[in-house]
């Protein structure tokens, strides 16, 4: 029955395996359901690992970079965590578009800016990031938006991959953001694209257009990559929250929201 209910949610069978049979090894015949529930429930959780969202903080600009594929909602993800970046942690964000294929990303992103009254930059390769360094380094935060990529372009990527090491380790934080409405066998690929960036946590678009969350869990087992924000909606600033492994346990077990 628990089984089942991990295939409904679109749990990868391999997933769901190995689940149970690492539960089965510590449970007695008359153990009731609800005892292995529980214990189902917990090994999740500790699958799913802890989440981790932006950090602010450390007196030095910090360079949050966004990748992944088109149209899953990169430009607005970086909007809604501008907004509260700003109203909540009072720090000086400015916004960088490095989404030179589409110009239509990059007025999207010059009308975030406008409406939050921050600055935006807009670049065309890895040198003119470096060229602007002086500049950017009066922020605190600095969100870069590479959308507009393909992850079937290996020169594509390339140039993201660049774009990302002028900028050292500890001075960034990158994003890959995954809608959940997509199929797991092309999320694989789209990881399987970015594996040289091994650095990444996981942010989840689109929850509000899925009945099923399992390909969450599934990337997360996939990548091993730390689990982050999740949106369920259009709305600037709202419809963004941090992922809470209990919930999405829950979900992945019937439970609900």
């Amino acid at each position: 029955m628990i089984f089942r209910q991990l295939l409904d949610n679109e749990v990868d069978e391999q997933y769901a395996n190995q689940i149970i049979t690492e539960i089965e090894a510590s449970l007695k015949k008359e153990t009731d359901v609800s005892k292995i529930l529980a214990n189902i429930y917990q090994k999740i959780v500790l699958k799913l690992g802890q989440t981790k969202t932006l950090e602010v903080g450390g007196g030095k600009t910090k360079y949050i970079f966004f990748i992944g594929p088109t149209g899953v909602g990169k430009t607005t993800t970086i909007a809604k965590l501008a907004y509260s970046l700003i109203e909540h942690k009072k720090v000086k964000v400015a916004l960088l578009a490095a989404d030179t294929y589409r110009i239509a990303a990059v007025d999207q992103l010059r009308t975030y800016a406008d409406i939050m009254n921050i600055p935006l930059f807009v670049i065309y390769s890895e040198t003119e990031l470096e060229e602007q360094r002086e500049e950017l380094e009066k922020f605190d935060i600095i969100l870069v938006d590479t959308a507009g990529r393909s992850h079937r372009s290996k020169e594509q990527r390339d140039d993201i991959e660049r774009l990302i090491r002028t900028v050292p380790v500890q001075a960034r934080e990158i994003y890959l953001v995954l809608s959940a409405t997509t199929k797991y066998r092309d999320l694989v690929k789209i990881t399987e694209a970015y594996s040289e960036i091994s650095e990444y946590r996981l942010i989840f678009t689109k929850l509000d257009e899925t009945s099923t969350i399992g390909n969450i869990f599934n990337i997360k087992m996939l990548t091993g990559a730390p689990l982050s924000y999740a949106t369920n909606g259009q709305n600037v600033p709202d419809d963004i929250s941090r992922m809470d492994p209990q919930n999405i346990a829950r979900q992945l077990l019937g439970g609900g929201n």
